[in-house]
This record gives structure tokens, sequence and C-alpha cells, in this order.
């Protein structure tokens, strides 16, 4: 399995590659059942600084630890709770052997902080997990906000949804994202898995707070004369598949 992904991207970067703000950037979506809290402490207290070594010496250009945000608060669903983002310069980079930087943690964790690691982990468990590559193909990072909305999509035109993104959306966000307090937005391609129950993009809004994302989502308009140029109707006719929500917990920036 790990040869056939390996043989579909590197299928995938035959053409150049212009890596936008996050490159080539994975989601890895995970199901964690058990004493969540333990989980959460081990990466944000222990694998963060891992990460942010990774970071420093160029092995990754990004990491960040996000937790599924649920409106009534109760795990009652057999979903994904969390998901990791990383990103890389290239192709070249993510299947390098430097991007599993976790198998670096006995370098940078001192025999004190392993054993609080392990003891951790054994109130939890990984149940479910799901891996998937993205190349940035648009994105305006004005920063890392506390709350972000990732919107998944099959348009029936995946260049023209792309494009449209890139020549009617991104300008339009350049100049208006500071007043409603969005600080990170984009548009990816997707690269694998690729299969007919997979999204083919995803686009992300990212805000300070998850008020500000709320209003956005019920009460944000776009101007008139940027929809009448708008063909995303018939980009992507079904819209979005899903639009779930993210808390930031950690990054290798902090």
């Amino acid at each position: 399995m790990r040869q056939l992904f390996i043989s579909m991207v590197l299928a995938l970067s035959t053409y150049m590659i212009q890596a936008q703000e996050y490159g080539v950037y994975s989601m890895h979506f995970v199901r964690i059942e058990g004493n969540t809290a333990d989980f959460e402490k081990v990466q944000s207290m222990y694998m963060q600084k891992v990460a942010k070594e990774a970071t420093e010496k160029g092995d990754i250009s990004f990491w960040a630890f996000l937790k599924r945000v649920t409106m009534d608060n109760i795990d009652d669903e057999e979903r994904y709770n969390y998901v990791f983002v990383q990103s890389n310069t290239s192709i070249e980079a993510m299947l390098s052997e430097k991007n599993n930087w976790w198998n670096d943690a006995p370098e940078v964790l001192s025999a004190e902080e392993q054993a609080l690691v392990s003891a951790l982990n054994a109130t939890h468990t990984w149940t479910a997990d799901s891996r998937h590559i993205y190349l940035d193909e648009g994105s305006i990072a004005k920063g890392l906000g506390g709350f972000i909305q990732f919107n998944f999509a099959r348009p029936a035109n995946v260049d023209g949804f792309i494009q449209e993104n890139l020549t009617l959306w991104k300008p339009y966000f350049e100049k208006t994202m500071d007043s409603m307090g969005m600080v990170n937005w984009g548009v990816g391609r997707k690269l694998a898995p690729l299969g007919a129950n997979w999204a083919k993009v995803s686009t992300w809004d990212m805000f300070n707070t998850l008020d500000e994302l709320m209003k956005y989502r019920i009460g944000y308009k776009l101007p008139a004369d940027l929809l009448k140029k708008s063909k995303m109707g018939d980009h992507n006719p079904d819209g979005f598949m899903m639009m779930p929500i993210f808390q930031m917990i950690a990054n290798s920036a902090q």
C-alpha cells in the first residue's frame, strides 16, 4: 500500500509544482477514544516540541494539531475528532524520511518527558485514521487564528473551481479579510487518495475566534458584482460535501 501511494504521488509530481504558502500539505484525520485530554497534552506539550525542532531544521515547513468542534460538545458519533496538518516544500520533501519527524522524539525530549508521554499514551486509543495529500494552489496567510473551517468539494470542473478562487475570490479576501477577523484563506488541489468517494479540492477559512467564524457562516453577504461574475454554479454544481470546523490546539510556529 505504501509503495502504491508513493507511485501515485510521484506520478503527479512529473509537472513543475509551484509551491504556495503551504506547498504540499497533508491532512491526517484521526479518531481518538478514551482520555482525550491526555492525548491533547501529549501533542501540545511534547510532540509540539519535536515538530518545532523539525521545522527549525527545515525537515518540514509547518505542523499543526487541531480538535474538531461540535456544537453540542458531545462526542457520540464515530467520526474523526482530531486532525494533524503538515506541510512541506515539495513532494520529494514529503516522501523523505525526514518528514517522519516524530521518530526524533528521543533526541528532543528528555528521558523524563518520554516516560510521561508513555504514561499518557496508555490512557487513550488511536482507533482510526485517514491521510490526505493536497497541493496549495493559492493562499493568504496573515496569521494563525483559533478556528478554521475546511470546505471539501467534488467540482465538475476542478481547474475552473481553482482558477475562480484564485482570480475572483482571493483578491477580494485580500482586501476584506481584516474587517471580518479572517487571518488565513486558501484553496488546495487533492493529490491522493483519489476516487469516487473523495473530495477533489478543499478550501479553508481561518478566523481568530469561533464567534467571527460563525458570523461569517450565517451573516456574511458576498458582493453582487462578484456573484454575477462567478461561474461556481457550473464549476461546482453540488456545492460542498462537508464543512467541518476545527480548533487550533498547537502548532510548530509557537
